[in-house]
C-alpha cells in the first residue's frame, strides 16, 4: 500500500449565529384550521419546523404557540431565501493563490472575498484562513485546494453548504446552532459526507481523497451519513470506511486505536531534525504524523505517512515551540485515533548533519612507523568521542576484527597492544564515525 497524504486541508466550522447575512422571507396570510400549531404549519409549507420561533415573532398576538384559535389570520414564512456564499480571506502566510471564477490564479492577499466556484489553493510552508457568511472558518493548509460550491436555503429552511476537496485532506469539526440549522455537505469526488449530529454537540470527522483516487471517511465524534454511486451508509462514531471510485460505499469498520507516546519526556532539541518514536498498533499499514503551531493541532506545519513506528523529522528547519501526534492508518487507508499532542521544541533551526567526532590520546613515548603507531608496552590508549547536538548514544571498539565492545560513556581506556585497532561512534540520529589505529609495542 502507497499511502501518501502530500496536501491537508484543515476546515474548521464552527457555529456562530450571524446577524451580518441579510436573508429575504416570502411571507403568505394563512387562517388557522382545526388542530393546528405553530409547529404544524411552519411544516406545511417549509418541510420543517424549524423556523416555527421566527413565525411567532411575526405574530406577537399570539400567546401561546401550542394552542391557536380556529380562524385566526397569521403572517407565516413561506419561503427564505439566503444569498450566495461568500468567504473573507482573514489572512494569508506566504504565498497563497485564488481563482476567479474567470481567468487565471492570481495572488491572495487578506481582505479578498471569494464566491461560488471560486477557489484557493496554497504552496510549501503556505496557508490561509477563509470566513464565511455564518462566521464559520475554514483553515487551509499547505499544498491544498478546495473550491466553494453551491450554499442555498430552500423551502426546508435548512442553511446547506458544500465544500469540494480536490485534493488532499480535510478535517471538520462542526458545532450545529439553535435555531439556525445547518447542514454541511464535504464532496470527494463521487463521494459524499454529510455529517450528523445533534444540537449542542460536536462533529469530528476527517475526509480525503488518497492517491489511488478512494474517498476515506473516519468519524470521530457524531456520525455522517456516506453515499456514493447509489449506495448509502451510516457511519457511527468510532467507525471509519474507504470507498473505491463508481463504487457504494462498503461497511464501515472500527477505527485502529491510538499509539502510545512516552508521557512527561522533555522534547527540547537544538537541532530540527530528531527522531519520534511511538509504540506499534495490531492491524496498522501506516502511521501518519503531524508537527502543529498549536496544542489541539488545528495549524497542521507537516504531515508525513511513515511504514514503522519511528520518524526522523526532516526538512522542518524552524526553532520555537511545537506539538506533534500520531495516528495509526489501516490496509484502505483510514486514519484512525490519534495521540493527544505532545510538546515539541526546537532552540535551533537547522538539521543536525554531523556525525560525532573521535579523538584519541596515547600516554607515554610514541611515534610512527610506517603507518603503523609504537608505543611502549605499557603505554595507555584513552578514545574520545563527542556530538555537540543529538548527543552521543554509543562508543565501540574491537581489536583486529574481534568482537565489538559497546559502551555509553564518551571515553573508553585500553591498555596498548600488538594489534589493529577499529572504533566507532554512534550518535542519537544513528550517524556513525569510524577509526582505525595499528598498534606495535615495543
Amino acid at each position: 500500500m502507497a499511502l501518501i497524504f502530500k496536501t491537508m486541508v484543515l476546515i474548521l466550522l464552527t457555529g456562530a449565529q450571524s446577524t451580518a447575512v441579510e436573508q429575504t422571507d416570502t411571507l403568505v396570510q394563512h387562517v388557522v384550521q382545526p388542530g393546528e400549531n405553530l409547529h404544524t404549519i411552519t411544516r406545511s409549507y417549509l418541510g420543517t419546523d424549524i423556523l416555527w420561533q421566527d413565525n411567532w415573532e411575526l405574530n406577537p398576538q399570539i400567546k401561546n404557540p401550542h394552542q391557536l384559535k380556529v380562524g385566526q389570520e397569521l403572517t407565516i414564512i413561506k419561503e427564505r431565501i439566503i444569498p450566495a456564499e461568500k468567504a473573507k480571506v482573514l489572512n494569508v502566510v506566504n504565498r497563497v493563490e485564488k481563482k476567479p471564477s474567470e481567468g487565471d490564479w492570481l495572488s491572495a492577499v487578506s481582505g479578498d472575498e471569494l464566491v461560488q466556484q471560486e477557489g484557493v489553493r496554497t504552496y510549501e510552508k503556505s496557508s490561509a484562513l477563509l470566513e464565511f457568511n455564518d462566521e464559520s472558518k475554514l483553515k487551509i493548509l499547505e499544498f491544498s485546494q478546495i473550491f466553494l460550491k453551491s450554499r442555498s436555503t430552500g423551502l426546508t429552511g435548512t442553511d446547506s453548504a458544500t465544500i469540494e476537496v480536490v485534493k488532499g485532506d480535510a478535517e471538520l469539526s462542526w458545532e450545529p446552532i439553535v435555531n439556525n440549522q445547518t447542514e454541511i455537505f464535504i464532496v470527494m469526488g463521487g463521494t459524499v459526507s454529510k455529517p450528523e449530529v445533534k444540537t449542542g454537540q460536536v462533529a469530528e470527522l476527517r475526509t480525503g481523497l488518497t492517491t489511488a483516487g478512494n474517498s476515506v471517511i473516519s468519524v470521530y465524534q457524531g456520525n455522517s451519513a456516506v453515499s456514493a454511486a447509489g449506495g448509502e451508509v451510516n457511519v457511527k462514531q468510532g467507525m471509519g470506511v474507504a470507498v473505491k471510485p463508481g463504487q457504494a460505499p462498503p461497511a464501515p469498520q472500527p477505527l485502529l486505536k491510538a499509539p502510545k507516546i512516552s508521557v512527561g519526556v522533555k522534547n527540547i532539541y537544538t537541532y530540527t531534525n530528531p527522531v519520534l518514536n511511538w509504540s506499534k498498533v495490531d492491524g496498522a499499514a501506516q502511521y501518519l504524523v503531524e508537527i502543529c503551531a498549536d496544542e489541539t493541532c488545528q495549524q497542521v506545519l507537516k504531515q508525513q505517512a511513515v511504514d514503522n513506528n519511528q520518524w526522523q523529522i526532516n526538512d522542518f528547519n524552524q526553532a520555537g515551540q511545537f506539538h506533534f501526534r500520531v495516528g495509526a492508518v489501516s490496509e484502505d487507508e483510514i486514519v484512525g485515533y490519534r495521540t493527544a499532542a505532545q510538546s515539541l521544541e526546537f532552540t535551533g533551526a537547522s538539521d543536525d548533519v554531523a556525525p560525532p567526532l573521535l579523538a584519541i590520546d596515547i600516554s607515554g613515548k610514541r611515534n610512527q612507523q610506517e603507518g603503523q603507531l609504537v608505543v611502549g608496552p605499557k603505554a595507555q590508549i584513552t578514545l574520545y568521542a563527542y556530538d555537540e547536538l543529538a548527543g552521543l548514544s554509543t562508543l565501540a571498539y574491537r581489536w583486529d576484527s574481534g568482537e565489538w565492545q559497546t559502551y555509553q560513556g564518551q571515553a573508553i581506556n585500553l591498555p596498548a597492544a600488538d594489534a589493529s585497532l577499529q572504533v566507532q561512534a554512534t550518535d542519537h540520529l544513528g550517524m556513525s564515525a569510524m577509526a582505525t589505529y595499528e598498534f606495535l609495542t615495543q
